[in-house]
């Protein structure tokens, strides 16, 4: 390895150093822990010793020693290699004297520092609230993130479309390929109809085999064309281990104003699902 290329490594790791050492600074300037926690600031201190280390190092190989013409670089290296070790010694005397400080407190030193615990908290909320409002079988929303969705357009008054959707046959099929084939059907169903629907379409899946896809602001030619969409992606051949899947869909359909009438125009769509599944003679899905 070439003095040049050994340069430019302790350059970079150097420039590294800094950058993590400025963020620990800066998230304790910008929670105001500057002085209350300590393990964080002696860790950004390491930090920012090693790269004065680093950085000192790749100056040695820059500033070549020798006299002669080169009497001032030497000098240079010689002043800066004496402000280096003065650092390192300052530094290193800090960070020994803070984590003595914390000796008794050894759940400080193997715990996260407190400023991650806000940023760790939140996510570990917003985990627990997605999976809260996420179907673990199909990975779209439930029925309860339609209750919230629901819920916030109750101060609305919205045009509302609603599409009650279940699957023919699917009982059949769980008879026929097996439950592991029905669920990865009724999984790859969601996926598409969640993947194909546009702005201010929304699908969850109530229970079963049982979809709704509800639309805001949709005019009745739009509520046609969504219907059409909708039967299109669902009929459209489904790839699998026994052969294509192809599968059909009973859906019914209601429109009204959102606000407090929203529960009305479910319950609507849902007596219109049987009306039309009565309709088609339960005719099973082809496999």
């Amino acid at each position: 390895m070439t003095w040049a290329l050994v340069v430019v490594l302790n350059m970079v790791i150097a420039v590294a150093y800094v950058v993590i050492s400025a963020l620990i600074f800066t998230g304790l300037v910008r929670t105001r822990q500057l002085r209350s926690n300590r393990l964080a600031l002696a860790t950004g201190m390491i930090f920012a010793s090693c790269a004065i280390h680093h950085w000192a190092h790749g100056l040695h190989l820059l500033i070549p020693e020798g006299g002669g013409g080169r009497a001032g670089l030497e000098a240079t290296r010689q002043t800066y290699s004496g402000i280096h070790n003065v650092l390192i010694e300052i530094l290193g005397a800090v960070v020994a004297i803070t984590y003595l400080g914390l000796r008794r407190n050894y759940k400080a030193l193997i715990n996260t520092p407190v400023m991650f615990d806000d940023a760790v908290r939140a996510a570990a909320e917003e985990h627990l609230r997605v999976m809260a409002f996420t179907d673990q079988l199909t990975a779209v929303p439930n029925r309860a993130a339609y209750q919230a969705f629901a819920d916030g357009l109750t101060d609305d008054r919205r045009p509302v479309a609603v599409l009650f959707i279940d699957l023919d046959g699917f009982k059949q099929i769980n008879d026929e390929l097996g439950h592991d084939a029905g669920d990865r059907l009724l999984r790859d169903v969601a996926q598409r109809l969640e993947s194909g629907l546009g702005r201010g379409e929304r699908l969850f899946r109530i229970g079963g085999d049982e979809l709704l896809v509800m639309g805001v602001d949709l005019d009745e030619a739009a509520v046609g064309d969504l219907v059409t969409k909708v039967r299109t992606l669902i009929e459209a051949p489904f790839p699998s281990r026994d052969g294509d899947i192809t599968v059909t869909a009973s859906i019914g359909v209601a429109r009204g104003e959102s606000g407090a009438h929203i529960d009305k125009i479910v319950r609507e769509a849902d007596v219109a699902m049987y009306r039309a599944k009565a309709a088609r003679h339960d005719r099973p899905a082809g496999g």
